[in-house]
């Protein structure tokens, strides 16, 4: 099982990320029209939050293990 301070530690990198993600996307929304290398980035970032999603998950169950 993780200890605290690594927890802690993964916890505020996932959380920075996701702010990240969020400045993102309200960066590419203001805009109407993207370039695909815009899409390509946006469906990346898109696909990254289910990874996080998916490791918060799994972080939650080993807690609770």
């Amino acid at each position: 099982m993780p200890d605290h301070a690594y927890l802690s530690s993964r916890l505020k990198a996932l959380r920075r990320e996701l702010v990240e993600i969020a400045e993102h996307n309200r960066q590419y929304f203001a805009k109407k029209n993207h370039s695909r290398s815009e899409k390509a980035q946006h469906k990346q970032l898109r696909e990254r939050i289910y990874q996080i999603r998916a490791e918060l998950y799994s972080l939650i169950e080993k807690r609770a293990a």
